[in-house]
């Protein structure tokens, strides 16, 4: 996402035509502005827009306390049977639950934001858990801003 004072580029330029990048209940993109709320930000107003992805999964340490438990039920299960194949299956298992969830950790954020200035103050222009469709906001908001990049009011 483009990060900088301006977002229009410098100079004076023409208008870009207008037309609706994206619309759904919860944002419309147009050329010209983004509408959130029933408040209509002329793209030259915004600044600094960023992409904010946060990664808090409770659910990745319930994983990691299970793998653990799974490991010492194993190693008892080997101790009292006197089984080294018992130990070696039972630290396979948990190491692969582990991996499985530290995996889906790294690729999967939970939740997501895109932010900008406007008048001074930090604003959020979108959040989802969506990721196709924070994907497909964040595409429209590149396409609106390299529109308005020549254009200075």
């Amino acid at each position: 996402m483009y990060q900088g004072p301006e977002l229009g580029g410098g100079g004076g330029g023409r208008r870009p035509r207008w037309r609706i990048i994206y619309l759904d209940d919860t944002i419309i993109i147009t050329s010209w502005y983004v509408e959130i709320d029933g408040a209509r930000i002329p793209l030259a107003d915004l600044h600094d827009v960023l992409v904010c992805l946060t990664y808090r999964y409770p659910l990745v340490k319930v994983t990691a306390v299970m793998g653990l438990i799974e490991a010492a039920i194993a190693g008892t299960s080997a101790a009292v049977l006197q089984s080294g194949w018992m130990l070696l299956a039972g630290v396979f298992s948990a190491c692969t639950v582990a991996m499985g969830a530290i995996t889906d950790f790294r690729k999967n954020p939970r939740f997501m934001t895109i932010e900008a200035t406007w008048r001074g103050k930090r604003i959020v222009l979108f959040r989802t858990r969506d990721k196709q469709k924070f994907g497909q906001v964040r595409r429209a908001l590149i396409r609106a801003i390299e529109d308005n990049r020549g254009f200075r009011p």
